[in-house]
């Protein structure tokens, strides 16, 4: 039997507090991937992103770039906290080819620390930090004044296919050399959760990873794509439409929400 959008709504707002990557507030509102990463620093503090700070906000495509790679979500999720927890977040460290050189040589006890005291996420396979994560913190911390230019320039034009048009196009954000597509309505949607930029259109906010297309074929929804980008973006419009503000979240959220049912369905 075919799962309805309005079930899946439902479920999502029900079992909220079982699963920690939702995030909605009391009233139900969507606050974000960052506002909770789910995670127990060792200083008991909870991680989060205030993408209103400048280095936090490098986080962000940080996340973005590291989890467009193939594995676990959890290996991005892990390797941002490490960063910030570490302090490792500011630009100005990634433009140092000596300190990325070393990052990369101790990236898998870095993993390893990151396992064994952050709390909160059990992950089903073990972590693992990519080389090419911190290749791409430094492609990042290259262009990251024209990152920033370009949203700026989106916000005061209210047209944000300017800022997509051109992270698209930057080579290394994805695996290897790649450039990445798919994860850049992940940073739309956190800029646009804590208010950070006032006119990001819901529509271009929805992320269509496999994750999220797997589950919506088995809603029914096959017309979602993401082998190009205006699939991306057709893709999250119709996420949105049918979802609202509470984004991709209820497709991500689907499997777990299953599991968790106990006759198997909503």
């Amino acid at each position: 039997m075919k799962v309805s959008v309005e079930s899946l709504k439902n479920a999502v707002i029900e079992k909220k507090n079982q699963l920690s990557y939702i995030n909605l507030d009391e009233d139900n509102k969507y606050q974000g991937w960052t506002h909770d990463f789910g995670l127990v620093l060792p200083d008991k503090k909870k991680m989060e992103l205030n993408l209103h700070d400048t280095s936090d906000r490098f986080l962000l495509f940080v996340l973005a770039s590291s989890w467009s790679r193939t594995g676990q979500w959890e290996n991005a999720t892990f390797f941002v906290t490490y960063l910030k927890e570490q302090k490792k977040h500011h630009v100005e460290h990634w433009l140092d080819e000596k300190f990325v050189e070393e990052e990369k040589k101790n990236s898998k006890n870095a993993a390893k620390y990151a396992t064994a005291h952050y709390e909160g996420i059990v992950s089903r396979r073990k972590i693992s930090f990519r080389v090419d994560f911190y290749d791409s913190c430094m492609v990042l911390a290259k262009n990251w004044n024209r990152i920033e230019e370009h949203l700026e320039r989106s916000e005061l034009s209210n047209d944000y296919r300017i800022f997509i048009e051109y992270i698209s196009n930057v080579k290394g954000l994805g695996a290897r050399e790649n450039k990445m597509k798919i994860k850049i309505p992940l940073i739309l949607r956190e800029l646009r959760c804590q208010g950070v930029y006032k006119h990001i259109p819901g529509e271009f906010c929805c992320v269509t990873d496999k994750r999220v297309i797997d589950a919506a074929k088995k809603m029914g929804m096959n017309e979602l794509k993401n082998n190009t980008l205006i699939n991306i973006i057709k893709s999250s419009e119709t996420i949105y439409d049918n979802f609202g503000d509470l984004y991709d979240i209820p497709l991500f959220a689907y499997e777990d929400l299953i599991e968790k049912s106990k006759e198997g369905e909503f």
